[in-house]
């Protein structure tokens, strides 16, 4: 897959690099809240005022993927990751997979597709407590898999895996628990990252702006060697007949 020329942003808040590559784990099937910019389409301005509420995105098929991750051995769920599209990209992964099954060619295509995504929507809902240790150790993979495909630049990877503790730091104690729930809502090259509690305090409400920050996010879990890739597509093939 050829590399792509990003823009550095001086805040590194590429959050979408998260635990899609926790070790042991494989593929199965109070904070501030930032400025947010207002949607720049009629389609946009339709979008609901919840943030964790994907109305006014694209529905039915192409429009959505899904993946589960759990550890391999014992078969425990670790967390769900959903992706919600707008129409305009939903039409071009419709035209592109259509009809195919899952092949590393079919998924770098997706893969480019949601690169050019200016507006996406991702939820990640852990299904058990993950320590800090293993969360900020999947995120910085991901990044590194994202940097190799040239999704991001070396540099902006490594001031990412650098932050990540820092980001996170609320998460030092207790770590991850089930029912926590991470936001990632794309807008242009607008990124904005949520996470909330399983009983409904918000954590971490921030922003970032710039192309890097946004193919930093819900675009690097299509790189190539991260664990969501081949689920996703699949499951991006499988709402065709409504699976």
């Amino acid at each position: 897959m050829s590399r792509w020329l990003s823009q550095n942003t001086h805040r590194i808040a590429s959050l979408g690099l998260v635990t899609a590559a926790l070790s042991t784990v494989t593929v199965a099937s109070e904070g501030h809240a930032q400025p947010w910019a207002a949607p720049s389409s009629a389609a946009q301005a339709a979008r609901s005022e919840d943030p964790f509420d994907p109305s006014g995105l694209a529905e039915g098929p192409f429009s959505e993927m899904s993946a589960l991750l759990e550890v391999t051995i014992f078969k425990i769920d670790v967390l769900t990751l959903t992706i919600r599209v707008n129409e305009a990209t939903a039409e071009r992964l419709k035209s592109l997979a259509e009809g195919r099954r899952y092949s590393e060619e079919l998924a770098d295509s997706v893969a480019t597709v949601i690169l050019d995504a200016d507006d996406a929507w991702a939820r990640q809902v852990f299904h058990r407590d993950v320590s800090l240790g293993r969360f900020a150790g999947g995120m910085r993979e991901t990044g590194r898999k994202a940097a190799e495909a040239g999704f991001i630049t070396q540099e902006y990877f490594e001031q990412f895996s650098e932050n990540v503790p820092i980001w996170f730091g609320f998460l030092e104690e207790s770590g991850a628990k089930k029912g926590d729930e991470i936001l990632f809502l794309v807008r242009g090259n607008r990124l904005r990252t949520i996470y909330r509690t399983a009983d409904g305090r918000v954590l971490m409400d921030e922003g970032a702006e710039g192309a890097e920050a946004r193919r930093a996010s819900i675009p690097s879990f299509f790189a190539p060697g991260t664990d969501f890739r081949k689920r996703l597509v699949e499951s991006l093939l499988a709402s065709e007949s409504g699976a």
